[in-house]
């Protein structure tokens, strides 16, 4: 449990933020780090109370042994049905000795057909995220032959537990940012509106199909010199230049402005600053312009109609899951048999590459706002 260690556990934990593989590997550090022999992590979803991520590393932490765990033994597992964790702080580590005795133990249907033979029959845990929509536990093992956990252990497991969280958190505002950034460069794309990507000083790096025709139009109030973004008429010029300054500095802010002419358009600016997946090519501070033509409406399930080519029928239940409601209750409205709903679920699922409805409605949620 020396300090080399303990940084080296540390920098693959925020690693993880990147590349999410690592967990494996770094559930078996923390496990060496307190003297076991398996590390398991499990994150979830609290309104469906079902573990959405799960990642272990360590002697017996196999495929077979994992899924095992979360398609059957977890349900039975003493140590989450049992008073063991309720109430427990975060990061506050609890013994499976203190709340399981030896007796307990010898005729546990979870311990006699799972734990024990796998390899492990020691364990300390705790909580170690909590957010307002999921949780995430760990759990370090020890084998039969080994001394129970105590003070020593939840000591060593404190000093990491910490980073684990942060690590989470980071890798979930990682995850966002890269999945906006796909999102909406396929929702812009499909929509057909016109995006640039420009400099601190004006000058294009990258465009689309849809703002080179746009350039190229003789009833465009945007021209381009040298490569660089302007405005034809002079009060225009002068506040698209603003707007670009505005979103390449900082603070970095965002804005707009109307176009005048044969055909008004409307014209957004936005920071991309170099940590943006959207400016992984560049990482400099960049602006994202759009354009749209004045009066047009794009609706966010106009968007998601587009991007996962959904029927009618599933925009209209995709709709009613994004306002909260219950596929029961969007049945009932709707007067249609649950049986009904539920295919079309099995659609949107397919469609959206999600399984379950938690997953389902993150997905349909990340259309960009800017396009409301």
């Amino acid at each position: 449990m020396d300090d080399e260690q303990l940084d080296y556990l540390i920098g693959i934990l925020y690693e993880t933020a990147l590349d999410q593989s690592l967990w494996s590997e770094a559930m078996e550090l923390c496990a060496r780090f307190t003297g076991g022999i398996l590390g398991h992590m499990l994150t979830f979803d609290k309104r469906l109370n079902q573990p959405i991520f799960s990642a272990a590393g360590g002697d017996f932490a196999t495929l077979e042994n994992e899924s095992g765990y979360v398609d059957y033994y977890m349900s039975i597992d003493p140590r989450m049905t049992s008073n063991m964790m309720d109430g427990a702080a975060v990061h506050e580590y609890r013994f499976c000795h203190v709340y399981l005795n030896k007796k307990f133990v010898n005729t546990n249907e979870f311990y006699q057909d799972f734990l024990i033979p796998a390899g492990g029959r020691y364990s300390m845990g705790a909580w170690v995220d909590d957010s307002d929509t999921h949780h995430t536990l760990i759990g370090l093992h020890r084998r039969v032959d080994q001394p129970l956990f105590g003070d020593t252990e939840r000591m060593a497991a404190q000093r990491f537990s910490g980073h684990i969280q942060r690590a989470l958190r980071l890798q979930t505002h990682t995850r966002s940012l890269q999945s906006k950034a796909e999102l909406g460069a396929r929702a812009i794309e499909a929509m057909s509106l016109a995006m640039l990507i420009v400099d601190a000083t004006g000058t294009i790096q990258h465009l689309n199909t849809a703002a080179e025709q746009l350039l190229r139009s003789p009833t465009c109030e945007l021209n381009y010199k040298s490569g660089r973004l302007s405005a034809t008429h002079p009060a225009n010029k002068n506040r698209l230049s603003a707007l670009i300054c505005d979103a390449t500095h900082s603070p970095a802010i965002g804005g707009g402005m109307f176009l005048s002419g044969a055909k008004p358009r409307q014209l957004f600016v936005t920071p991309l600053p170099a940590a943006s997946p959207f400016n992984q090519d560049w990482q400099i501070p960049l602006a994202l312009v759009l354009v749209i033509e004045a009066g047009k409406v794009v609706s966010p399930l106009q968007i998601l109609g587009k991007l996962y080519d959904l029927s009618p029928a599933e925009l209209r239940i995709a709709s009613a899951l994004l306002a909260g409601k219950s596929p029961e209750e969007y049945a009932q409205e709707a007067n249609v048999t649950l049986n009904t709903v539920r295919s079309q679920l099995k659609n949107l699922f397919r469609k959206t590459d999600t399984c379950r409805q938690a997953e389902l409605v993150a997905v349909l949620s990340r259309v960009p706002p800017l396009l409301d």
